[in-house]
């Protein structure tokens, strides 16, 4: 099922992964991928319990996409999943970005019974930092000097939220 998702939104992906403005603040890089290895990609892919893919629609118009929500890295046994986002530049701004964040932590805390969400953020990406902490996401610390980007090292934020019901 997720393979055939993500072939039908394989030109969606493929803008999202070519975006230089998105490539700019998520944490490490990505080469500009053509259409023919977007493809040879999504057929590559084999079933993963362990990642959780989805594009998030507008809420009016459920033919428009907007982004992504990704789940992944869940650990089932220790309760844990990374979460990450990437919306289109003209939807930004407009509440979508925390929408899917409280959708993908309520699912995971309630259907996968995940404990523990995280997510690491470009300290000078200070849009997801707002996004996140709107989410209820709370900042725990800096990892210094991760990623190399633009000529310069940066830092890296840490975030999570745990799943106080359980």
């Amino acid at each position: 099922y997720q393979i055939v998702f993500l072939l039908l939104n394989q030109m969606f992906l493929l803008n999202l992964i070519n975006d230089a403005k998105i490539e700019h603040f998520v944490g490490g890089y990505s080469f500009p991928v053509s259409g023919k290895q977007q493809e040879e990609w999504v057929k590559s892919l084999k079933c993963d319990h362990h990642t959780l893919r989805c594009v998030i629609e507008d809420k009016e118009s459920k033919d428009t996409r907007i982004g992504t929500g990704i789940l992944s890295n869940i650990d089932y046994r220790s309760g844990n999943a990374e979460i990450h986002i990437k919306l289109c530049e003209n939807f930004r701004g407009k509440g979508y970005g925390v929408d899917n964040i409280k959708s993908l932590v309520k699912y995971a805390f309630k259907e996968l019974r995940i404990h523990c969400i995280y997510c690491y953020i470009l300290e000078y990406n200070l849009a997801s930092q707002r996004t996140f902490e709107k989410a209820e996401f709370v900042k725990e610390t800096i990892i210094r000097e991760r990623i190399f980007k633009h000529g310069e090292y940066h830092n890296l934020l840490s975030y999570s939220i745990i799943n106080e019901l359980i």
